[in-house]
C-alpha cells in the first residue's frame, strides 16, 4: 500500500562536522507522532580516518534509504549536497525533499563554488594532507545556546576536505518531488544566499523557521512541528 505523504519515513541527514547525534532532541518527537525516523552518521563523521567525499555521503544516504518506504529527505546545511544527489537517484521513493538552512546545488557544482574563498586555502592544505579534515567551527557560530555549547563542541568532528570539493551529478530533475526549504532567520546568510535565490525562483516551498542554524538542537520542537505539518 502507498503511504500518505504525512506517513513517510524520515531519513535527516546532519550537516559538516555533526553526526547523526545532532537529531536526538527532534527524532522523540516524530516518533512519538508515529513517525519512523533514521539519523545516520554520514561516513568519516564519526571519527574514523581515510579520505570520504561527496560520493560516499551519497552512499551512506541510500543505504540507509534501501530499508524505509516513502521518504521524506531532509538535509541539514552540507548535507543539502548529499541529500539533491541522493534524491534525483531514489525516483518515486522520495516523496518530499527538505533542504533546511542548507546548499541547493546544481548539476556539476562543488560546495566550495559557495565559498570560493577558501578555495586556495583548502586546496593546499590538501597538497599537504590528501586526508585533511576541516576543523570544525566552534558550536557557538551555530547559535547554540551557551549551556548547550561544550555538550556539541565535544562531538563534532573534522570534515572530510574532499567532501567539499567533489562536484555532485544529479541523475534526474529533482522537480519530480515535493521540495521544500527551511531558511533559519536567525542565522547569517551569506554563504547561502545563492541556494536561497534559488529555492525561491525555482518552485520549491519556502519556509522560515525563527531559529539559528542548528535549528535541531535550539529549537527542536518548532523543527519537529515543521517537519509534521509539512
Amino acid at each position: 500500500m502507498t503511504r500518505s505523504p504525512r506517513a513517510s519515513d524520515l531519513l535527516l541527514v546532519h550537516g559538516a562536522w555533526h553526526g547523526g547525534w545532532c537529531w536526538e532532541r527532534v527524532a522523540p518527537l516524530l516518533t512519538a507522532a508515529g513517525r519512523r525516523v533514521v539519523t545516520p552518521t554520514l561516513s568519516g563523521l564519526d571519527g574514523t580516518p581515510g579520505r570520504f567525499g561527496l560520493s560516499h555521503h551519497v552512499d551512506d544516504i541510500l543505504a540507509h534509504a534501501e530499508n524505509l518506504g516513502t521518504i521524506t529527505l531532509v538535509g541539514h546545511s552540507y548535507a543539502g549536497f548529499p541529500a539533491c544527489a541522493a534524491a534525483s537517484r531514489l525516483g518515486e521513493r522520495i516523496d518530499h525533499l527538505v533542504l533546511l538552512d542548507a546548499f541547493l546545488p546544481v548539476d556539476g557544482e562543488k560546495l566550495l563554488d559557495h565559498a570560493p574563498h577558501l578555495i586556495d586555502r583548502y586546496a593546499n592544505a590538501m597538497a599537504a594532507d590528501p586526508d585533511w579534515r576541516i576543523p570544525p567551527l566552534p558550536a557557538a557560530q551555530f547559535g547554540i545556546s551557551p549551556a548547550d555549547q561544550a555538550w556539541v563542541d565535544m562531538r563534532l568532528r573534522g570534515q572530510p576536505a574532499q567532501s567539499y570539493f567533489e562536484c555532485i551529478r544529479l541523475k534526474s530533475p529533482l522537480s519530480a518531488c515535493r521540495r521544500t526549504y527551511v531558511r533559519c532567520s536567525q542565522a547569517p546568510g551569506e554563504l547561502l544566499a545563492r541556494s536561497v535565490s534559488r529555492a525561491r525562483n525555482d518552485g520549491w516551498n519556502y519556509l522560515q523557521l525563527d531559529a539559528p542554524h542548528d535549528a535541531m538542537i535550539s529549537h527542536p520542537q518548532a523543527l519537529a512541528d515543521l517537519l509534521l505539518d509539512m
